[in-house]
């Protein structure tokens, strides 16, 4: 059986992988495994002796990278440097996570891996930088994704259900951006595919795996709030209108031209989390 090295433990996709690889499962926590450490990175690395590390460790906060840039960079870009730097000299895989935000948002039709990068902001920036370090290795990954959610974890999906469920009852809408339009992507069913490609041989290179569809946030959101069963009025607001720090590309859907398997639609997956979000509270 494979062993596995998961960076970023407590994340919503490491969370993901860790209940879909079968084989030994080493869950790396930030809180005690810094991955801007390089040293401690490395020895951690070389004592488990993974054939496989999946990169899920990263700084997602969009707005607060055009604040912190440093961090951003820190993280994104010397923190995966440091995680193919702790594999040299072994036959790992690593397989890195980045974002549609590499592009800029000017295509009418989704993105492929053959399509010219553009970031428009600093966490698009520090991701693709981060590609970069992980294709300079023989035994590199990187998988672009999209709007990534779960029941675990910040993001979106559980962010406007407890919104929605703080309205229910009240004439107060929940006002979302529907002119950027993506791809959403349920981390389960992400996890699921990239450890069927795995399986399967998938070789080292770039692909794109994201949800199957797009829609606007302000789709995503409404989508949301009908499967909760919530009466709460959502309205579209226009980007310029919500007033965020970091630019963000108008639409960066995403589609590959590459063998890799298809993930299901995203409504597929927003139904899966909002299921299992619900008894929650």
């Amino acid at each position: 059986m494979p062993r596995w090295f998961v960076t970023g433990a407590g994340g919503q996709l490491a969370t993901a992988f860790a209940r879909t690889l079968e084989g030994d499962v080493f869950l790396s926590r930030e809180a005690t495994l810094d991955i801007r450490d390089a040293d401690a990175l490395r020895t951690a690395v070389h004592s488990y002796g993974p054939d496989y590390v999946v990169h899920c460790a990263a700084y997602t906060d969009v707005d607060g990278a055009e604040a912190d840039p440093a961090t951003a960079e820190a993280v994104n870009v010397l923190g995966t440097r440091n995680v193919v730097n702790a594999v040299r000299g072994t036959h790992a895989t690593v397989v890195y996570f980045s974002t549609d935000y590499v592009f800029d948002g000017a295509k009418s039709e989704p993105y492929v891996e053959t399509d010219p990068t553009r970031p428009l902001n600093t966490y698009g920036r520090t991701k693709l930088a981060g590609e970069g370090e992980v294709l300079a290795w023989v035994h590199g990954i990187v998988v672009r994704t999209a709007w990534l959610f779960s029941e675990t974890g910040h993001n979106f999906v559980k962010t406007i259900l407890a919104a929605a469920r703080q309205r229910a009852g009240s004439r107060e809408p929940l006002r979302v951006v529907d002119d950027q339009v993506g791809s959403p992507t349920y981390a389960g069913h992400l996890a699921a595919a990239v450890d069927e490609a795995l399986r399967g041989g998938l070789r080292p290179g770039l692909y794109h795996l994201a949800g199957s569809g797009y829609c606007s946030w302000f789709e995503l959101a409404r989508e949301v709030v009908q499967l909760a069963g919530l009466e709460v009025d959502v309205e579209p607001i226009s980007t310029a209108e919500a007033g965020r720090r970091a630019v963000r590309p108008a639409f960066s859907a995403l589609a590959s031209e590459r063998p890799v398997p298809r993930l299901p639609h995203w409504a597929e997956g927003c139904a899966e989390a909002v299921d299992r979000l619900i008894p929650l509270g």
